[in-house]
């Protein structure tokens, strides 16, 4: 879904998400027509949130795509987290974002839906999701220390620093490029460290890949974790790709010759922290995403009720190119065009 200038021309942009979201689940009524294959597509509000209202006990979502494409809250976004919350159903905002802490984000959730009753506890960044994995790897015995090397933001770095971990790493003023010879002479202050945590970086560097390389090298024991494997994200009004976290794990993981462990979407390692503090009944939540990769596989593969919105990044036209779908990219369980539809 490309925002043209055109079109936000001829009304407000989160109309014109809104329009364009409908626009997209035209298309699969015609794609779907007959197939007895294919996801349940709920056109109308009465539809929608007739199921929720029968069948939902907890509501998960992600947030980029589905309750705003920033900083443009998505239409009903407010409403529906207000309604649901209002009638007693669990809401929990699950990103891949480790850009920032639990704070951080409710902030910006209630800044940006005017919702003001949000709470830290209903915040499931990818930041808190890696913490609190370390935290119980440390508490069962498989990490005999705290020291966590990270890349990534000032926000992941608060975030493990919150659950006593002593951090090193992160935001950097230090030059970008590493020699052969830099390499060859640094001391790594760092060392010994018990786990690697690599969070999505802008400043990521050469110098910043090589110290964590090593580090992994000079550890063999310590821990090597992603907070997410995501491959790109959207920006700009026509759809452009931003390189994600993932792409940072796999240089990680290919000179060191290490596969990371995946605490986001879709991990069940991910749940595992979730369950840990909601005790969610699977059967009777739903997890509302907009990429098949991440949130539809999740929620998939957990036993969840998958719902995709048509707001974010998958189109009719990706739909129509999975087919059935299949391991990775699997097909959700119900499509709405956007949140508001989930509530009277």
């Amino acid at each position: 879904m490309l925002l043209t200038s055109a079109s936000v021309s001829g009304g407000s942009l989160s109309e014109t998400i809104r329009l364009e979201a409908e626009d997209e689940m035209a298309k699969l009524q015609d794609l779907y027509e007959g197939r007895s294959d294919a996801p349940t597509i709920l056109m109308s509000q009465e539809e929608a949130s007739a199921f929720v209202q029968q069948n939902i006990d907890a509501a998960l979502f992600d947030c980029d795509g589905v309750l705003y494409r920033t900083p443009v809250p998505i239409p009903g976004a407010k409403e529906c987290i207000e309604s649901m919350m209002k009638e007693g159903k669990k809401v929990l905002f699950v990103t891949n974002n480790a850009g920032v802490n639990r704070k951080q984000l409710r902030e910006k959730l209630s800044k940006i839906l005017d919702v003001d009753s949000l709470v830290d506890e209903q915040m499931i960044s990818a930041s808190y999701s890696a913490a609190q994995f370390l935290k119980n790897e440390v508490n069962c015995g498989g990490m005999t220390g705290k020291r966590v090397h990270v890349i990534g933001s000032g926000g992941l770095c608060e975030e493990l620093k919150s659950f006593g971990f002593e951090v090193s790493g992160g935001p950097s003023s230090d030059k970008p490029e590493m020699d052969r010879g830099d390499l060859a002479s640094y001391e790594f202050p760092e060392s010994p460290i018990d786990a690697i945590v690599v969070g999505h970086d802008v400043a990521f560097t050469f110098r910043k890949l090589s110290i964590a390389n090593v580090l992994l090298q000079k550890n063999p024991l310590a821990r090597f974790v992603a907070t997410n494997r995501d491959s790109f994200d959207l920006v700009g009004g026509d759809g452009r790709h931003i390189p994600g976290n993932g792409c940072i794990v796999a240089a990680l993981e290919y000179c060191s010759r290490r596969t990371a462990l995946n605490t986001g979407k879709p991990s069940k390692d991910l749940l595992g922290v979730i369950q840990q503090e909601h005790n969610l009944d699977l059967s009777r939540t739903m997890f509302v995403g907009d990429r098949l990769d991440t949130d539809i596989k999740f929620g998939k593969d957990t036993g969840m009720i998958s719902v995709l919105v048509m707001t974010g990044v998958t189109t009719a036209d990706k739909l129509a190119s999975v087919g059935e779908g299949n391991d990775e990219e699997p097909l959700p369980t119900i499509v709405v065009s956007h949140v508001g539809k989930l509530v009277r």
